[in-house]
């Protein structure tokens, strides 16, 4: 504001100069310092309105400064005053406005992957909720919620709902299975046109491979029991061989998807081959030595187990793989009630 009041006693310095004997002077050197002082009132103006108007308006500044200046200077006293009005309408309503929020950038809490403290709902806690001694309304709620954790957990949760003794909960579970079966079973179908019509070896090795996958998340997502579970592991198993006779390059998920498929048929020996394949070519150990373990532990080599889980410690894994680690390094004890709390469901 203080621009602004030396903006107006330019104007009054100007309103001076034509009320003074000055401007009725012959001389030449009268008429010089008129132009002058008006010239210096003008500049004053012109900068003080310059300085005061919204950025954007400001460039580009010579420009701009000259056009406030000839304002100023061709019409005396009133183009000033009208400036200067202007400008002091403009701020009023500017401080009247409600002023926009600024962003500030804040620092976000560091997050420890390792860190034990996270606290997470097992299998136990959401069972508990679907028994036959809660009310309706929270079995159905809790049935619903099933849909937003893994097919792995929720379709065995979901089988034992299938003998409910309530029929709602009895059909909804029914119809979850029964959906994400179709899925799968939609998506086996189209690869097997796609199959038909492969002109290529690396189009008939892309769609065995992706045969081989699907049959095997009809058992990773427990939708298939008994014998029809055989029955699929075989089918993977065949689409699989035949993705790698038909030249399609193996990889570190190939080599891994075998080996689990080996190991769900009791075949030990090259489901641990197909691993230590699968590591070699980039496999990450975090979901390699989980398999590696259980593999040793089939054969009663502890050891081997210990020496897995030594080296799964010391990975960044979930918690309750973290649990197992430590149970099986000697970490976990009956006090450490941080370890205990990661196995809800025991």
């Amino acid at each position: 504001m203080n621009t602004l009041y030396w903006a107006w006693s330019a104007v009054l310095v100007e309103l001076g100069i034509f009320g003074s004997p000055l401007l009725y002077a012959s001389d030449g050197g009268a008429l010089a310092a008129v132009l002058g002082l008006h010239a210096l009132a003008s500049a004053i103006v012109a900068s003080g309105t310059y300085v005061l108007q919204p950025s954007r308006f400001q460039q580009p500044r010579v420009w701009v400064w000259l056009l406030l200046f000839n304002f100023a200077f061709v019409a005396p006293v009133v183009g000033a005053i009208g400036m200067l009005l202007v400008i002091r309408t403009t701020l009023r309503r500017e401080s009247q406005a409600v002023q926009q929020a600024v962003p500030v950038s804040v620092t976000l809490p560091e997050y420890d992957v390792q860190a034990k403290d996270v606290n997470r709902s097992g299998q136990g806690a959401i069972r508990s909720r679907l028994g036959t001694n809660v009310p309706g309304d929270v079995r159905m709620q809790s049935l619903m919620t099933l849909q937003a954790i893994p097919n792995r957990v929720a379709n065995p949760i979901l089988e034992d709902l299938l003998g409910d003794s309530t029929d709602d909960v009895r059909l909804v579970a029914f119809g979850m299975l029964d959906a994400g079966e179709k899925k799968l079973n939609a998506h086996i179908q189209r690869e097997r046109a796609l199959l038909e019509r492969a002109q290529t070896p690396e189009q008939r090795g892309t769609c065995l491979r992706h045969l081989a996958e699907l049959h095997w998340e009809l058992i990773y997502a427990s939708l298939a029991q008994g014998e029809l579970r055989n029955h699929i592991l075989g089918q993977a198993r065949g689409y699989l061989d035949a993705a790698l006779e038909a030249g399609l390059a193996p990889d570190s998920g190939l080599a891994f998807l075998r080996g689990r498929i080996l190991l769900a048929q009791g075949d030990v020996d090259n489901a641990q081959l197909a691993l230590e394949q699968a590591i070699a070519l980039g496999q990450p150990l975090t979901s390699a030595l989980p398999y590696l373990a259980e593999m040793a532990f089939k054969r009663r080599d502890f050891v081997r187990v210990k020496q897995s889980m030594r080296q799964l410690a010391e990975l960044n894994v979930a918690s309750r793989t973290r649990a197992v680690a430590d149970f099986w390094t000697e970490r976990d004890n009956v006090g450490n009630f941080s370890d205990r709390r990661f196995l809800p469901h025991i």
